[in-house]
């Protein structure tokens, strides 16, 4: 049985992924914003797997602050994760900012699975077979300013979105690089009928079910076993756009990321050679 903890499972995609993953024997820490709505999934995974004690986390992606206690709730209370899937995700259609004054967008689809992703490499690294699965999305952008997407000048919510998918594949492929024994893919789950897509781009898409069909799939499957370091479609390894593949944008967005973490205290919790990237 694994232990997997799913960004964003109380709706859509998120939530299929945990279904399904439950229904395959394994343990499903539901993160999410809203108790009531954890404890209804809950709910419904323990009728799938009464067995396997699901758990509830509360944390607002928004806060680099609630993404650190997070991580150090997890450390306390469990001795490993075996499967990361950073799904949680928005689409605004105006300008706000998180917590930490990063448009918001950024914060949570990106930067906020960024510090969560390296505060929890101490409890991956104690699984017999880690796995990190980023949501992209095929409409990531074809290039990046890494300086002026945390704070733009022209926003734009489309652009904003696309920006941050850009981002967890540039993360994907960088952290590959550095990462021992632990891999990482991401991946596009389809145009899927969730909240998101209906705020984004309107009515349409495929179904959750089929949504969840790539991310289980990284996450069980021993096909994939060993494989790191790509994007997925369909369950196959896809090209991304050039701008994903350019190890100078690579660089330039994590020593980015690190620089935008408003707290020592994180950086504190973060191995070096996470720390120093040289460019």
């Amino acid at each position: 049985m694994k232990t997997i903890l799913i960004t964003g499972s109380t709706d859509g995609i998120g939530r299929e992924t945990a279904k399904e993953l439950a229904d395959k024997g394994h343990r499903i820490i539901i993160h999410g914003r809203s108790q009531t709505k954890a404890q209804k999934v809950k709910e419904e995974l323990d009728s799938i797997n009464p067995e396997a004690e699901h758990k509830i986390v509360i944390a607002d992606l928004n806060s680099q602050q609630q993404v650190l206690d997070l991580s150090n709730q997890l450390k306390d209370e469990e001795a490993k994760i075996d499967v990361l899937i950073n799904n949680a995700g928005i689409y605004q259609n105006s300008l706000e900012f998180s917590e930490d004054q990063i448009e918001k967008t950024i914060a949570v689809n990106y930067h906020s699975h960024f510090i969560l992703t390296l505060l929890l490499i101490p409890l991956l690294k104690e699984s017999a077979d880690p796995r990190i699965i980023n949501f992209s999305s095929m409409v990531h952008a074809h290039n990046l300013n890494v300086d002026n997407i945390w704070d733009p000048i022209n926003f734009n919510g489309s652009q904003a979105y696309s920006d941050s998918k850009l981002a967890m594949i540039l993360f994907t492929f960088k952290l590959d690089k550095i990462l021992d024994n632990i891999t990482v893919n991401c991946l596009h789950p389809g145009v899927i009928n969730t909240k998101l897509l209906r705020q984004g781009w309107g009515a349409g898409g495929s179904s959750v079910e089929k949504g969840a069909e790539t991310p289980v799939y990284l996450a069980l499957s021993d096909e994939v076993r060993g494989e790191s370091g790509s994007y997925y479609v369909k369950k196959r390894k896809k090209k991304p756009t050039s701008a994903a593949l350019r190890q100078e944008l690579q660089d330039q967005l994590w020593n980015k990321s690190i620089e935008m973490i408003k707290y020592q205290e994180i950086l504190n919790k973060i191995p070096d050679r996470f720390l120093e990237v040289q460019t």
